[in-house]
């Protein structure tokens, strides 16, 4: 195995300052998957949605592009600074797409953006059980660093 690149383990111990730095870069990492996500999201709604839809397709393309952008602004906010308040929004805004998903599903609602496929749902719900996963290692990263306990 390659050791001189790495992937930080998002339930790992954080022992040193760079590790807690790289922890909190997580964060980051799962604003920009949040972001592909969103624009793949944009992309299926304004090419693959059915002709019931069009009436609509504008609008949830560009409510979705601007999603896309704003993780990714918050994604370059928290590679550049990291904090600890981002991981907790991302976490909290992952927790609520995973259970408003679920809701879904129990009701028989359809699943995310009106005019995108079944897979393309179930791409979107698996970012964000990843999303939530890099988020708590952003957001332990991200209070170590704040402790100030940890040195780079």
């Amino acid at each position: 195995m390659n050791r001189r690149f790495r992937l930080p383990n998002p339930f790992g111990p954080v022992d040193s300052g760079a590790t807690a730095h790289a922890m909190a870069r997580l964060s980051a990492a799962a604003f920009w998957l949040w972001g592909a996500v969103g624009m793949l999201q944009a992309g299926l709604v304004w090419y693959a949605s059915d002709a019931a839809y069009a009436e609509f397709r504008g609008a949830t393309t560009g409510f979705a592009i601007f999603f896309a952008l704003l993780a990714a602004g918050l994604g370059w906010a928290q590679w550049r600074k990291p904090n600890r308040i981002l991981p907790v929004f991302g976490l909290a805004w992952a927790l609520y797409e995973l259970s408003s998903t679920g809701v879904s599903l129990m009701v028989g609602a359809p699943l995310g953006v009106a005019g995108v496929p079944v897979w393309g749902s179930a791409i979107a719900v698996t970012a964000m059980l990843v999303c939530a996963v890099l988020h708590v290692g952003g957001l332990r990263g991200a209070a170590a660093l704040a402790r100030g306990d940890r040195k780079s």
